[in-house]
């Protein structure tokens, strides 16, 4: 199953790489294509996968956010891996 969505947060190609290593390492996703401009992600996954596993990675690895969705109440990194 492929699934395209808006990522809010990324700044730089350092948050482009951090996104795409935290969504890839979610179990039951196969690869995953993250941009800047648009700022999205292409993501390969088993059926399995769900927008809330996406947005809990997201929220673990930075400021990051899938656009539309509800953030968790999870404890956040300012910026990404290389913004501040």
């Amino acid at each position: 199953m492929e699934q395209q969505v808006e990522i809010k947060g990324m700044t730089c190609g350092g948050c482009v790489k951090t996104v795409e290593k935290a969504l890839s390492q979610i179990e039951g996703v196969k690869a995953v294509s993250v941009s800047l401009s648009p700022p999205q992600a292409v993501i390969q996954a088993d059926s399995t996968v769900s927008t809330a596993q996406l947005q809990a990675a997201l929220s673990k690895a930075g400021n990051y956010s899938v656009a539309g969705e509800q953030e968790t109440n999870a404890p956040k990194k300012s910026g990404g891996g290389c913004c501040g």
